[in-house]
């Protein structure tokens, strides 16, 4: 996907904005992580200037992987009637999200795909569609450069994706609307538990992961990623099969060399496929999407031959 750069788009950012996004990261550093960027839009003459002025959290109920990030949307809602509340000038300009924990260093597939969608659905109340995206983070003593950010936008009815040149980035000192204080507390602090998430050096960066979400999440809507201290990374979901049953699959992530491999279990395979989920429990795959695949071919044939020498058995009485 060809990446455009804009023309007569401008953008005022808040040194704030930035030090709830990078304060953010810092919290959830293995996991992707997010929110809802709020602000004012003016078009005069065909130039659009985005002004933000407030940064909604994903909220308490938002999940987490270091490959995916779902926010918890009622209670956004409810913050986002509050600020229109006191500012009935407020929009929902668009997101924000992370790609530094996995090393993509522009939106993915199902990124774009989803922003495209929310753009040109008749509930959204602007002709585009903002997305600031996190893509790497840096050692600095310079708080405002934890992290490089891409700003990217999507227009009604348009299916080229744009990006917002730095030099039309202007970094300004103005205080948010939301947080209504942006005290510099510690990443411990404002996430309690972000002291269970593991150094991000025990991770890894890998870029292969937000493909394998987009492919996965397309084909295998069962299959959901989540994150331990104990197993790292790993999928986990039902796949169903050519004969209507369902198979239960755990993808586990190994990151103890420089390239991570994917092995594959079989949860209570049966007998039917006790001797493909031995032979699968033995191969080390480059992708969990490789691995995927390929359990489901492996499984599909070997109850198709079944099923064949079932029905070979019964012709032949």
């Amino acid at each position: 996907m060809k990446i455009h750069a804009t023309r007569n788009v401008s953008l005022i950012l808040p040194e704030d904005a930035l030090r709830v996004i990078f304060d953010e990261c810092d919290g959830f550093d293995r996991d992707e992580t997010g929110g809802r960027v709020v602000g004012t839009f003016e078009n005069n003459g065909g130039k659009l200037r985005l002004r933000i002025t407030g940064m909604i959290e994903s909220g308490p109920r938002a999940s987490r992987s270091p490959v995916s990030f779902f926010q918890d949307g009622e209670h956004q809602e409810r913050i986002f009637r509050q600020i229109e509340h006191s500012h009935p000038e407020t929009e929902h300009l668009g997101n924000w999200h992370t790609h530094h924990v996995n090393g993509l260093a522009t939106l993915s597939s199902g990124d774009i795909a989803t922003y495209r969608k929310t753009v040109n659905h008749p509930n959204q109340n602007t002709p585009f569609f903002y997305a600031l995206l996190v893509v790497a983070k840096h050692i600095t003593t310079n708080p405002l450069k934890r992290y490089s950010i891409k700003h990217f936008l999507f227009l009604r009815d348009d299916e080229n994706v744009y990006e917002i040149p730095q030099r039309d980035v202007e970094i300004v000192n103005a205080p948010l609307v939301w947080p209504a204080v942006t005290a510099h507390s510690s990443a411990a602090e404002r996430h309690p538990r972000a002291d269970r998430h593991a150094a991000p050096d025990q991770f890894g960066v890998n870029p292969e992961r937000v493909y394998d979400r987009d492919i996965i999440g397309e084909f295998y809507a069962g299959i959901r990623s989540f994150s331990s201290p104990k197993l790292g990374l790993y999928w986990r979901g039902p796949v169903e099969l050519v004969d209507g049953s369902k198979v239960q699959i755990v993808l586990v992530e190994d990151c103890s060399s420089s390239k991570p491999t994917y092995s594959v279990v079989l949860r209570e395979p049966g007998s039917a496929l006790g001797a493909v989920a031995e032979e699968l429990a033995n191969v080390e795959f480059s992708s969990a999407r490789a691995a995927l695949v390929t359990t489901e071919r492996k499984c599909n044939r070997v109850l198709y031959e079944q099923q064949a020498r079932l029905h070979q058995a019964g012709s032949s009485r």
